[in-house]
């Protein structure tokens, strides 16, 4: 029975990408698991890995990515566990990588008044984001972001009138994507 676990949550402060661990005590009275986790966090902690220690203790491991708080919920044969979810505030910066940022191919023409379309993809490598764009140009394009799922984004820009556009895509603070900036002429 899960109300015979004991958790006890990480020691000290927790920063991101340092690793951290609960450790749980599971008596022979609690029966037979699993133990199951699941989080809730901007990033998901990576990795995550639960051990059994074979000694009626087991450890979940985690390494957050991203600062901010952390809902875990632990499960023992599918009922929530004494004091489950455990909100762990993680402090620290994320670290972010631009490079792991890509599109599938942004346009280098367009027509005036009419939409160019394309993707991108940010790989978990990638850490958090946001992502951010901004053009420049003979007119003030309009840009649609769509965050479509999992660090995927579906872009729509307009440009409004005929001439040169440049086109600039950053990963989290300024950080520009491979590249970026993209230069687009509108007919």
């Amino acid at each position: 029975m899960a109300s015979h676990i004991k958790v006890t949550p990480p020691a000290g402060p927790v920063t991101v990408g340092n690793s951290s661990e609960f450790h749980i005590t599971v008596p022979a009275e609690a029966g037979t698991g699993p133990l199951n986790v699941s989080v809730k966090a901007q990033l998901t902690p990576k990795p995550l890995d639960v051990k059994d220690n074979g000694n009626q203790t087991m450890t979940v491991s985690f390494t957050p990515r991203a600062n901010g708080k952390h809902e875990f919920t632990l499960t023992w044969a599918e009922v929530a566990v004494a004091g489950s979810p455990f909100t762990i505030d993680v402090t620290g910066e994320p670290t972010r990588d631009a490079s792991k940022v890509k599109t599938d191919g942004v346009p280098t023409t367009a027509k005036a008044g009419e939409k160019i379309k394309f993707k991108v993809s940010a790989a978990d490598e990638a850490g958090p984001g946001p992502l951010l764009l901004d053009a420049e140009g003979p007119a003030e394009p309009s840009i649609e972001l769509m965050n479509t799922s999992g660090g995927n984004f579906e872009v729509e820009v307009n440009f409004p009138s005929a001439g040169e556009y440049k086109l600039e895509l950053f990963w989290g603070e300024g950080n520009a994507i491979p590249g970026s900036p993209f230069t687009i002429k509108a007919e």
